[in-house]
């Protein structure tokens, strides 16, 4: 989370570039080797994409996918599709789809010479919902399906040591995943103070965020470490997490015994202590703060109790934090404080 100017441009490629450097920053040093970027299709430009393939290099090798506007070149490219070469898409466990297909049109792409070379489109069509049906074009509402394109980098080899991540469909399966991982932090940061924002004092607003930024980690990290076996809280939002863990009621003391009438003194005094502590202290305090302090020659400091004082002598304070004890010595039988 970073914040911006309240004049700063809606998508522009510093804002992306300094949350990606950021982002990279955070990965340990052994793990940067091999990384996979995921952007949604406000990255879709080329400054983006000409800085993400910039990150690759012999010691690194990084691989992206990032969202696509289609235009109507590209849907040109989707009509050409054969109907065989569409493919059953495939969920996060591999599973099959229905009414989601996926196809590779690299070849059909008449605006691939304007981009770099080495990247690969992946088109995919379902069915549309009904928050999908106003933003149809006419080309969807024609066909009956609602169409997406990734860009990505992943050569037609696939990942080393992944197996079928060449395929069409396991670039569109981990792409996707994005789209969850989006909502959660969007939904976890709201929760967590950004609603808060904004504020006219930039301090506020920073605090705000600092203090979102912790929560979210904090989240995350208990998801994932404490309850990763748990199949309803690892995935669980801030609202569930706040209710079934953060939020614990109070246990209910258990019933007090019912004391013996001779023990009714005891528990009146035990019940006392407390009250007569706290009212020791103030008097002490204020007996400490009084004007009558003795003090030492050198620098007007009170002067520092003795461990042989007695009552009434100068320098003899009740401290709260020394307990007094009586003792008589029997060879004189005289009472003396220690």
């Amino acid at each position: 989370m970073l914040l911006r100017p309240g004049n700063a441009g809606s998508n522009t490629f510093t804002d992306h570039e300094q949350v990606l450097a950021a982002a990279l920053r955070q990965v340990p040093a052994r793990f940067r080797r091999r990384i996979l970027v995921r952007v949604d299709g406000a990255g879709a430009s080329h400054e983006l994409i000409a800085h993400l393939l910039s990150l690759s290099s012999a010691r690194r090798a990084a691989l992206f996918t990032c969202g696509w506007m289609i235009t109507a070149a590209d849907e040109d490219a989707i009509r050409k599709v054969p109907a065989d070469a569409w493919k059953p898409g495939t969920g996060q466990d591999g599973s099959a789809e229905e009414d989601k297909d996926v196809a590779e049109i690299t070849h059909l792409m008449s605006r691939a010479g304007n981009w770099p070379d080495g990247l690969r489109w992946i088109a995919r069509r379902v069915r549309p919902s009904r928050r999908h049906l106003r933003n149809l074009t006419d080309y969807e509402k024609k066909t009956g399906w609602k169409y997406s394109i990734t860009c990505t980098n992943i050569p037609d080899s696939g990942i080393g040591g992944v197996p079928g991540s060449h395929h069409p469909q396991y670039i569109d399966t981990v792409h996707r995943e994005h789209a969850v991982v989006e909502t959660g932090g969007v939904r976890t940061a709201k929760a967590m103070g950004l609603r808060n924002l904004p504020s006219k004092s930039w301090q506020v607003n920073c605090g705000w965020v600092i203090a979102a930024n912790i929560a979210a980690d904090l989240a995350a990290w208990g998801r994932l470490l404490g309850h990763c076996d748990d199949p309803d809280l690892r995935d669980a939002g801030p609202d569930t997490l706040r209710y079934r863990i953060l939020a614990h009621p109070r246990p209910a003391r258990p019933p007090r015994p019912r004391a013996h009438p001779q023990d009714q003194p005891r528990l009146a005094l035990e019940g006392r202590v407390p009250h007569l502590l706290a009212a020791a202290v103030r008097a002490a305090r204020t007996r400490m703060t009084s004007t009558n302090r003795p003090v030492n020659a050198k620098g007007g400091r009170p002067a520092r109790v003795g461990a042989g004082a007695h009552p009434g002598t100068p320098g003899h304070h009740h401290l709260p934090h020394r307990r007094q004890q009586t003792d008589i010595r029997p060879e004189t039988g005289h009472q003396h404080n220690q």
